[in-house]
């Protein structure tokens, strides 16, 4: 048998697996060649709404076909709760609204596809739920509990690893995302996905509930290298690039450094705090955890613009930096606000000099961030708020930078 002849034979047999793996470059949505690529579709009514997938994945996500969306995919609407799935790629989206009524528990299971999986990530691409919330204001009393999910609540578990702490969140997350850490050789294998709903019926005035969220499965190397698959990954590796190529290949690009929350591998875009909400807030209580931002052999930093910031504040009579947004705790004494965004190695562009940032240091700033190691920012936050303190969040647009000569980096 010639190699042409075994080449065919190989990719047939997996044709199915690859083609839901990996999208053709040229292949563009609602082409009759689709096979799945998680695109928004219509059903065969042209109104009722779904997720461009292959009939497998429609059917292992608990799926109900309502259409096609090219000749090997259909229009599957995935609305159901209780979904166990092991795909490469899975979509959830609410159920039908009405059912939140009485309240409502949704849960996925994701269960981890192979052993090379080390991380999933979990994209909000639409994510609206009640917004957290604090106490009511009592007379006299200036400081109340944080605001947190108290009506609505998404929680990830089922966690193998205690390292791995992830919030608990609410409000508005459209575009925003998340990496949870796996370790299938270890017997983490599976994450269960929550979405806690509020009774409507007795809070009226609390917003519709509505979600679609896609979770990717991640593929690290493990020490066998790109043989790790078998044959099939020896006879194509000197091919060029095809949907057959290894799944770490693909996934490296977007698989974040270590205690990473969410990651920017792309070299310039934007990142905001969560329930940022437009500028409106407000960001929740008792979150500590890293953005990360891609680091390639020519970047020595990171720019950061302030599109918006607004974070608690201790005094008005002081710069919001360092020693100003945390205090020793040796001296703390009453209750202060301790919210800030840690910002390694930083200066802005009219030289201020600092890596701690609260109230409004960051508005309306150009910092560049240029520390040795990984380039990231911290967000921390307490379980404080003040009276008219405002606590509505952060949003910046960045860029990584392979010049980290000051004047070049604040030129607009």
């Amino acid at each position: 048998m010639g190699l042409k002849a075994l080449f065919f034979i190989i990719a047939a047999a997996h044709s199915a697996s690859a083609g839901e793996l990996l999208r053709s470059k040229r292949q563009a949505p609602g082409s009759i060649f689709t096979v799945g690529n998680g695109e928004q579709c219509l059903g065969s009514d042209r109104s009722t709404g779904g997720v461009c997938l292959s009939r497998n994945q429609c059917n292992t996500q608990g799926g109900k076909a309502i259409g096609f969306c090219g000749v090997f995919a259909t229009c599957c609407s995935l609305n159901a709760c209780d979904v166990r799935t092991n795909t490469k790629v899975a979509v959830f989206i609410n159920p039908p609204l009405s059912r939140e009524d009485s309240g409502l528990e949704c849960s996925y299971n994701v269960e981890i596809n192979n052993n090379n999986v080390c991380q999933l990530r979990i994209d909000f691409e639409t994510f609206n739920l009640a917004p957290p919330t604090t106490v009511e204001p009592v007379e006299n009393v200036t400081q109340r509990p944080g605001y947190t999910c108290r009506n609505d609540v998404f929680q990830v578990s089922n966690l193998q690893a205690n390292s791995d702490l992830l919030p608990a969140l609410c409000g508005d997350n459209n575009g925003q995302h998340l990496y949870v850490r796996v370790n299938a050789s270890i017997n983490s294998r599976s994450i269960r996905i929550n979405f806690k709903i509020a009774d409507r019926s007795t809070q009226p005035n609390l917003p519709q509930a509505t979600w679609k969220i896609k979770v990717t499965q991640l593929e690290c190397f493990n020490t066998l290298g790109k043989y790790r698959d078998g044959i099939l990954e020896a006879i194509t590796s000197n091919l060029p690039s095809t949907p057959y190529t290894s799944s770490a290949d693909r996934d490296e690009y977007l698989i974040a450094p270590p205690g990473c929350l969410q990651y920017y591998p792309d070299r310039n875009g934007a990142f905001e705090s969560f329930n940022y909400n437009r500028g409106a807030g407000p960001y929740i209580a008792n979150l500590a955890y890293a953005t990360c931002f891609k680091r390639t052999p020519d970047v020595c930093g990171v720019k950061l613009t302030s599109a918006s910031f607004e974070m608690a504040y201790r005094s008005e009579e002081n710069l919001y930096l360092d020693t100003d947004c945390q205090i020793n705790p040796v001296t703390q004494g009453t209750p202060q606000s301790e919210d800030y965004l840690f910002i390694p190695e930083s200066e802005t562009a009219d030289g201020l000099r600092g890596s701690k940032f609260c109230g409004s240091s960051g508005l309306n700033q150009i910092i560049a961030s240029t520390p040795p190691g990984p380039l990231y920012v911290h967000f921390h936050s307490d379980n404080l708020v003040t009276d008219d303190v405002p606590e509505s969040g952060y949003r910046f647009n960045y860029n990584v930078l392979n010049n980290c000569y000051l004047k070049s980096i604040y030129k607009k």
